[in-house]
């Protein structure tokens, strides 16, 4: 198993569960936060690998997470990916600033997600049932 952590932030449940389940073949750990002063809390207290977060959740936004993560020493190397049906100029212009990876929500973007996460945690898929971590 691998021993990496990601933490999904998004108040739309179905969709994380669809995202645990598309992320289990790569024996991540997954945790879940459905509000962003939640996913910031987790964040301080063990600092996941990757962080997955919708832009519009309740208790703050998932930009705003973000720039307080990439304002903290400890936090700004992260990996970030927005996933959001928020696809305006500020949203895109904020992540690129931000050096986070966009993933527009709709068909695909699961898929889209499950490629820049073995892309940032250096996963190769052998297979679809066979994940292997890279080792340096």
């Amino acid at each position: 198993m691998s021993d990496k952590t990601i933490l999904i932030a998004d108040d739309d449940i179905g969709l994380v569960r669809l995202l645990e389940l598309s992320l289990a073949p790569l024996k991540v750990k997954t945790r879940r936060a459905h509000d962003a002063m939640y996913a910031l809390t987790l964040i301080h207290k063990a600092p996941p690998d990757l962080v997955i977060l919708d832009v519009n959740m309740p208790a703050g936004n998932g930009l705003s997470a973000c720039e307080m993560m990439a304002s903290d020493v400890r936090l700004s190397r992260l990996p970030v990916i927005i996933l959001s049906g928020d696809s305006s100029d500020a949203t895109l212009m904020r992540c690129h600033a931000m050096r986070a990876h966009y993933v527009r929500k709709g068909g695909g973007a699961v898929q889209e997600v499950k490629r820049l996460v073995c892309r940032l945690l250096s996963i190769h898929m052998d297979d679809e049932h066979n994940p292997a971590i890279f080792k340096n």
